[in-house]
């Protein structure tokens, strides 16, 4: 019998996730069946044949697969191996390995091809259904996190191309294009600020009062094992609000309009170093005061720069130096990375970032130069005037 601390609401998003079980012997799936049946889930399928686990996991699409370990014809890590392959979903859903095998070597095995936790049998009926709800609760952050990416990226997307069409049509003269283009730039940082907002003000509020919650619903757990999963949900909730915030930076960094542009670029770098990226250092010889629509130009240089160096270069070291030069800025981002062949760079994937720094200096009246050779790094140098007016900050090169 399952307890209200098991339970899941009738109705509910966690009600109507589906759940595949793969298990050999016909009594442990019936038995998961019923269990998961009594708490509420609604869409439970089950197999005792583990040679039918992909051609279920396609067409049922599972938010989360219970898999035996030890089973005839495939066992469990050949599961894994066909569920969790590179050309699956990047957001797959968890795999809960239930088996009597208690040994270190299955438990490393498992987790290392893919799964997402691990239960020994005999099972705790409570706690399958404690991690069968908290891996579930995490999956469905996930998907509405790239939903909301994906959005974003379309909105963009439409938003770029309706801009591709105004300049098209505006292109008989100059002058009309400048003035159509700083319009843009204001448009461009209200659509980020706008959805900045709309981020900070209901996903991210959402997810605080829902730690809050968790942290008073700890308080009243004494089992040390419940206790234990409510640790794991909480820890995952600390990192869907670290990737929350993350995201509000990329769109509307605070700290370019407070701070300035060395502090921006200060506190990118060691976001990128702390996700993997190299050691860095900033040299700020300029003494002028920037407008915000310079500082916003360069800002966004900058991030497609080190965008590249943080995806393609392998670098040990990478600097950004700024300095005055004559009436206007310069800025660097320079790696000791693999670098390219200049005369390759159109062919390169991964590298359509660099014509979009180019066109977005020019835009703002300036110029933009890559210099870079197979094993000697790469060098890329933007200049922005002062007082010349930005014509546009949005990017049109990708």
């Amino acid at each position: 019998m399952t307890t209200e601390l098991g339970r899941v609401g009738a109705g509910g998003r966690l009600a109507a996730a589906r759940i595949l079980v793969v298990d050999d012997e016909p009594a442990n799936t019936l038995i998961l069946e019923r269990l998961l049946t009594q708490a509420g889930y609604g869409a439970v399928r089950a197999t005792n044949d583990p040679r039918r686990t992909l051609e279920l996991y396609e067409s049922f699409g599972p938010d989360i697969v219970l898999l035996d370990l030890h089973m005839p014809h495939l066992d469990g890590y050949q599961v894994l191996g066909q569920i969790a392959g590179p050309d699956r979903s990047a957001v797959r859903p968890p795999v809960l390995v239930l088996t009597a095998d208690v040994t270190r070597a299955a438990r490393e095995r498992a987790l290392g091809l893919g799964a997402g936790d691990f239960l020994t049998k005999p099972l705790d009926h409570l706690e399958v259904l404690l991690r069968i709800r908290n891996h579930l609760a995490t999956r469905f952050v996930e998907l509405d996190l790239l939903e909301a990416n994906r959005d974003l990226e379309l909105r963009v997307s439409e938003r770029t191309n309706e801009l591709r069409a105004s300049l098209d049509r505006l292109r008989e003269t100059m002058e009309a294009r400048r003035l159509l283009a700083s319009r843009l730039v204001t448009a461009q940082e209200e659509e980020r600020r706008r959805v900045a907002a709309d981020i900070h003000d209901d996903t991210v509020q959402r997810m605080v009062a829902v730690g809050i919650r968790l942290e008073l619903l700890a308080r009243r757990l004494t089992d040390p094992d419940q206790r234990t999963e409510m640790d794991r949900l909480r820890a995952t909730v600390a990192e869907t609000l670290s990737g929350l915030r993350h995201l509000l930076f990329d769109l509307l960094p605070p700290a370019l309009e407070r701070e300035g542009l060395e502090a921006t670029l200060r506190q990118h770098l060691e976001r990128m170093q702390a996700d993997g990226g190299p050691p860095w250092t900033v040299v700020n010889d300029s003494s002028s005061e920037l407008t915000h629509d310079r500082r916003v130009v360069l800002f966004r240089i900058a991030q497609e720069a080190l965008a590249n160096v943080r995806k393609h270069a392998a670098a040990s070291l990478v600097t950004v130096a700024l300095a005055d030069d004559g009436g206007g800025i310069r800025l660097e981002v320079r790696d000791d990375g693999r670098g390219f062949a200049l005369d390759e760079q159109a062919t390169l994937p991964g590298h359509l970032g660099l014509p979009a720094i180019r066109e977005r200096a020019e835009l703002a009246g300036g110029w933009c130069r890559i210099e870079s050779s197979p094993g000697a790094g790469t060098n890329v140098t933007a200049w922005v005037p002062f007082e010349a007016e930005l014509r546009t900050e949005v990017d049109l090169g990708d």
